[in-house]
């Protein structure tokens, strides 16, 4: 599946299955790339809740934690950028970190438990 046909299937809701960290960073960069970074991060969010809400897991939209991680990954696009995303993700190496920003709001919860 393409990067585009990914985000779109993602967008609509579409996919049935929950996503990978990378994919989620392919996600974001598809929108950066095609809205700009305001447009993309209001999507990512949307588009974010929207999954976790279809896939039952409404607890773990963590807002805060997915608007930075828009904005880091639009301030690599911005910075260097590749036409695929492997080339991306090689010029970025530390995004594909998913603890790199922090851990979600419910994964703390219930590490803590």
């Amino acid at each position: 599946m393409t990067d585009e046909r990914l985000t779109d299937r993602w967008e609509a809701c579409a996919l049935e299955r929950s996503i990978s960290h990378e994919e989620h960073v392919c996600i974001a960069r598809v929108l950066i790339r095609r809205h700009g970074r305001e447009e993309a991060i209001r999507r990512l969010l949307r588009g974010t809740r929207a999954n976790c809400d279809v896939m039952k897991g409404p607890e773990r939209f963590d807002e805060e934690l997915t608007e930075r991680w828009g904005l880091r990954i639009a301030d690599a696009v911005e910075a260097a950028d590749d036409d695929t995303f492997e080339g991306f993700a090689c010029l970025h190496p530390e995004l594909l970190q998913s603890d790199l920003l922090g851990l979600p709001a419910w994964r703390t919860r219930r590490d803590r438990s």
